[in-house]
């Protein structure tokens, strides 16, 4: 019966083992790993990258020992050993606990005070379950979904809720450090498809997907395709961090655009304009320009600067012949070089458009129907 009892408890203690490796792995390695990536940056202040194999390896054995060593102080009874997990439970999730603003990374006061309340009541717990363990009753029955299981099984669960619960699962945030990355090894396609469609955005993001667009050729085609946050600005990193790398050096932006601007306060059509008359930047930094314009809904500049660059056919990237269109009704300009079939998607669109009076209806009728046309960006706010 002695050894029976004996197997039963550790069965328990390998079961709740394999729990807390299976979630710290799965936490750590899929969930967390590119808010990892950028806590690791910001510790090491650039100096570091992390990586996802080695961090897994790293974090679950130094919160393994961390369980191990609590195991031999606090000698909990069988029915509650999974609480020996407890101290890495909550380790892991102030771990991933971090905060951005702008480009600083940092734990809130909030989650160190709760984070210390919970240690500080978990041992209060353990002192007083360790002075009644002398008078618990001894335990009938240790198979297989008995009392035992079940209490550690649950208790394993709550400490997972309480770990995911701490963590920093901000959609947005976690979209935008996983298409940096991407932009950052150069895989530009992954960059693009990675959070698409998704409309929970940042102009952080904005300008993200943007690079990974000049880099692959698609800036006119595709830019308005994705849920646009800001303006101009939100193509550049910005001196306030409103736009800006976490993970990853600025360089690989500039590198696309051929120059880096001695002046960082200097609006980005200007920067453009001078240096692309000094033939200073890479082509692509002229459909930077034109979506420049596009973005801060200039149409006569856009139109005016549109013929140094591109022949107005058929051939203009898509976004590029929205505008001009939409550029060509608004001021009263005859256009006798685009075809027809844009010219009635328009004419179209502005049915749908002015036909709606509620504002609320118009919009979702004409997102429904025209989202990821230069037509909606422009119309949207209005």
């Amino acid at each position: 019966m002695n050894n029976a009892k004996k197997d039963s408890t550790a069965a328990i203690k390998v079961v709740c083992a394999i729990l807390f490796l299976l979630f710290t792995i799965t936490y750590v390695y899929i969930l967390q790993s590119d808010l990892l990536a950028m806590t690791q940056n910001a510790w090491s202040e650039g100096q570091t990258f992390y990586q996802r194999e080695i961090g897994v390896v790293i974090i679950t054995a130094v919160l393994a020992i961390v369980s191990m060593v609590n195991s031999r102080l606090v000698n909990l009874p069988q029915r509650l050993s999974a609480l020996i997990y407890f101290p890495s439970f909550l380790f892991l999730g102030l771990l991933t606990a971090e905060e951005v603003y702008g480009v600083n990374v940092y734990t809130s006061t909030k989650n160190l005070v709760i984070s210390l309340l919970l240690l500080l009541l978990y041992f209060f717990l353990i002192l007083r379950i360790r002075g009644f363990t002398a008078f618990l009753s001894p335990l009938r029955d240790t198979s297989f979904l008995s009392q035992p299981w079940w209490t550690n099984t649950l208790i394993m669960l709550l400490m997972m809720v309480m770990t995911y619960s701490m963590g920093n699962t901000d959609r947005t945030l976690h979209t935008r450090l996983r298409v940096e990355s991407y932009c950052h090894a150069g895989q530009w396609d992954k960059a693009l498809t990675t959070g698409y469609p998704q409309y929970d955005n940042d102009s952080s993001l904005t300008m993200l997907r943007a690079l990974a667009l000049a880099n692959t050729g698609q800036l006119g085609d595709k830019l308005f395709l994705y849920d646009i946050r800001g303006n101009s600005r939100s193509l550049l990193p910005q001196l306030d961090h409103s736009t800006a790398f976490l993970v990853s050096k600025e360089k690989v932006l500039w590198k696309t655009i051929g120059i880096i601007p001695r002046d960082r306060n200097e609006a980005i059509d200007a920067f453009l304009q001078r240096e692309i008359r000094r033939g200073t930047v890479n082509p692509v930094a002229h459909d930077y320009l034109l979506c420049a314009f596009l973005l801060d809904k200039d149409l006569p500049r856009f139109a005016k600067a549109l013929p140094r660059f591109y022949h107005i056919n058929d051939s203009l990237p898509k976004h590029y012949a929205e505008a001009y269109v939409l550029y060509c009704d608004k001021y009263n300009v005859k256009d006798t070089l685009l075809s027809q079939p844009i010219k009635t998607d328009y004419s179209d669109f502005l049915t749908l458009w002015r036909s709606e009076k509620n504002v609320i209806q118009r919009q979702s009728k004409i997102r429904f129907s025209y989202f990821g046309t230069y037509w909606y960006y422009y119309y949207k706010k209005e």
